[in-house]
């Protein structure tokens, strides 16, 4: 009982709407002002609180349609952010899965938002349990919650079940898309190199091994600010490990290990992408210099 009284009583005082008393008309102004300036779910229940108190109907509207996304949003953060607990914690692919099962169960997704979720951890894909879900995806699906190429969604399920040989037909049916279609961000030189990082990557899954090296020595040569550094000089260690140069990937990675980076010996351990090289002893070796 104690626990329900607590959770209304925030969701009150997020949306501002005291049980007793009368907010001046002028303060419910500026709380309608400071939710059309923001993003932030509070702020957002506050502003539609205040308009639906004034009457004014459309406004508390569009701004309960924003808290919804905002809402949306937080759940999908707080639901990845439970799968990186286990990751860093050391809890495995079972722990990743368990956590994104316990997500799941309280907030709903879309097919193609759970794709999303595996395709950023390909862990999640063992034992098959999306696997005929992320296959039925179709560009042209007559149902719009399954159309969606999801090219690297698939490519991750043929990959995770050993099926290398499906897996890098669609990594090269990406690249391609990517060769006709190349991102640029000429005014964030940061997205650039990240980009660039993860083309020369996918084109190393693709088997395009020459067009790899290339575009990673390209990758290399783009500037990148300190902070976003460690994130792109990952995606050049991914493009090694592709490729199968263990020292040159262990050269990027062990610098990351100790510092405040999504590269941990628990990551390097159960994260798919290192998996062409994980059993190798150079690999080992260095995550027995920082276990």
């Amino acid at each position: 009982m104690r626990s329900s009284a607590l959770v209304l009583m925030a969701v009150l005082f997020a949306a501002g709407s005291p049980a007793t008393g009368q907010t001046p008309n002028e303060e419910l102004m500026r709380r309608i002002e400071a939710a059309e300036g923001s993003a932030q779910l509070d702020i957002l229940l506050r502003g539609a609180s205040a308009a639906r108190l004034l009457g004014d109907f459309d406004t508390a509207d569009d701004l309960l349609g924003r808290a919804t996304t905002a809402l949306e949003q937080v759940e999908d953060t707080w639901v990845q952010e439970m799968i990186f607990q286990a990751l860093a914690s050391g809890k495995g692919a079972n722990g990743m899965q368990r956590a994104f099962r316990r997500g799941l169960k309280t907030h709903s997704m879309t097919p193609q938002q759970i794709a999303s979720v595996t395709n950023n951890f390909p862990a999640l894909l063992q034992g098959g349990e999306f696997d005929e879900m992320i296959l039925s995806f179709d560009a042209n699906h007559p149902d719009s919650l399954y159309r969606c190429a999801c090219l690297a969604e698939k490519a991750w399920v043929h990959r995770v079940a050993g099926r290398l040989h499906e897996s890098r037909t669609l990594w090269g049916e990406l690249v391609a898309a990517w060769d006709r279609n190349p991102l640029e961000f000429p005014n964030n030189p940061d997205a650039q190199a990240n980009w660039q990082g993860q083309y020369a990557r996918n084109l190393a899954r693709a088997g395009r091994t020459a067009d790899a090296r290339a575009a990673l020595a390209k990758a290399m040569s783009m500037p990148v600010s300190d902070d976003e550094r460690p994130g792109v000089q990952r995606r050049w260690a991914q493009t090694y490990a592709e490729l199968g140069e263990v020292e040159r990937a262990v050269e990027l990675l062990e610098p990351l290990i100790s510092s405040s980076t999504l590269v941990t010996v628990n990551s390097l351990s159960t994260r798919q992408t290192w998996e062409p090289v994980r059993n190798t002893l150079v690999f080992q070796e260095m995550l027995a210099r920082h276990r």
